[in-house]
């Protein structure tokens, strides 16, 4: 008798200790061992279990986060001279305080050169960075650079000009190799100038109504190569799609709308490329309900962010000044998105986010152009980023320093 209620004793788990215990569970767990026990599968309803589920997963540190610091990547008009500046510095301190411009111009042999930078963080140390025609692979640390060599794809008919895109930029472990992927189109050029292209074309026309094909740079073999898949394109959120790429353990991640036949019916999901065998995974992103949305307010168009936070894929949704924050437990698996975070509203001036740093900060840019501002996930406070003026279009990117080589050696 005594041994039957010993093994009953040590077999059984008090709600208190496995509210503990799973509460401290990545979220991909979390979602599996619901099917264990009744009581587990409404823990997401609970708002004591939420909390706790939320602060253990912005604030234990993530080992993606050892050693990095901020870049922000900032893009100032000024509409009165005709002149657009394009800046990149690296942010330290105990609130970003520190701002130290990086030089690169001698990667595109420009005084002022323009470019974006490629995914939300540097890929071993390294940064994608790319203009209109070309494109530079760059450690800062090392201060080495590769700039990328045209695809055969390039050498095109007179009365055709080329679009590419590029999707993602990443590591592949298994080749140990740096791949770069895009997708190319073709259009018509006018009779008048051979290099012009129509003034009114939109990637989804070319998409739609021309060839288009994905391509695959290798930094190991320096070569482009053409490869047989029919992929999503990345949907242009903001009018930009760059804004919303994501690099995480081997897979290229972007957003991207399925129409099918009908275009009503409007749906968005999350592309996933794996860098080793190729293969691509669809899952259908989270949504807004009628409880997320005000009654009182029209809600005439949705806006949506790819971000990583604390090392996990994370969508941002907001049509008011209201952000909500879904974190995505499986590949493939739309029910495992978790709403876990609603910030807001926030004040009106606020315009959209620009990136996630360490352990629950979101950054935002605002409508003014002013000073960017920092929000807390974990003590709901929000900070300005002094020192740091404004811009019509920011970014913040997450680098880690690196001794990785990739190529030629900037000469100062």
């Amino acid at each position: 008798m005594a041994k039957f209620v010993s093994d009953k004793v040590r077999n059984h788990i008090s709600n208190d200790l496995a509210f503990s215990i799973l509460s401290k569970l990545p979220l991909k767990s979390m979602k599996r061992f619901g099917c264990v026990n009744k009581t587990w599968l409404v823990l997401f309803e609970n708002p004591n279990f939420m909390i706790s589920l939320c602060n253990n997963l912005i604030s234990v540190p993530h080992s993606y986060y050892n050693d990095t610091s901020l870049l922000l990547h900032q893009i100032v008009y000024n509409r009165e001279h005709n002149y657009v500046s394009f800046s990149l510095h690296i942010l330290s301190g105990e609130r970003f305080e520190n701002k130290v411009k990086l030089d690169f111009q001698n990667l595109f042999q420009q005084e002022d050169p323009s470019f974006s930078v490629l995914v939300s963080g540097s890929v071993n140390g390294i940064l994608c960075l790319y203009d209109r025609d070309t494109v530079v692979l760059w450690n800062p640390t090392t201060k080495e650079f590769k700039v990328i060599p045209p695809s055969p794809a390039e050498s095109l008919p007179p009365y055709e000009a080329i679009i590419k895109y590029i999707h993602g930029f990443g590591y592949d472990p298994f080749s140990d190799d740096y791949k770069i992927i895009r997708n190319v189109g073709f259009v018509p050029v006018t009779d008048d100038d051979d290099d012009v292209l129509p003034s009114d074309v939109q990637w989804e026309d070319v998409c739609e109504n021309y060839n288009t094909f994905w391509e695959v740079y290798s930094l190991v073999s320096n070569s482009w190569r053409k490869v047989d898949l029919v992929l999503p394109a990345c949907c242009w959120e903001g009018g930009n799609c760059n804004d919303n790429l994501l690099y995480l353990d081997g897979m290229c991640h972007w957003l991207s709308n399925s129409y099918g036949d009908n275009k009503d019916n409007n749906e968005e999901y999350l592309v996933s490329f794996n860098l080793t065998d190729e293969v691509c995974f669809t899952t259908l992103m989270p949504t807004l309900t009628s409880l997320d949305t005000d009654s009182n307010e029209t809600c005439n168009w949705v806006h949506r962010a790819l971000v990583l936070l604390n090392g996990s894929i994370a969508s941002i949704l907001w049509y008011t000044t209201t952000f909500h924050i879904s974190i995505l437990g499986k590949l493939g698996v739309k029910e495992s998105w978790t709403k876990i975070f609603v910030v807001g509203p926030l004040s009106d001036d606020i315009r959209y986010p620009i990136g996630a740093g360490k352990n629950g900060d979101i950054f935002f840019a605002k409508k003014d152009g002013s000073e960017p501002i920092c929000f807390d996930l974990c003590t709901h406070m929000i900070e300005e980023l002094d020192g740091i003026k404004g811009a019509h279009n920011s970014k913040i990117i997450i680098y880690k320093e690196s001794l990785v080589s990739i190529g030629e050696k900037i000469i100062s």
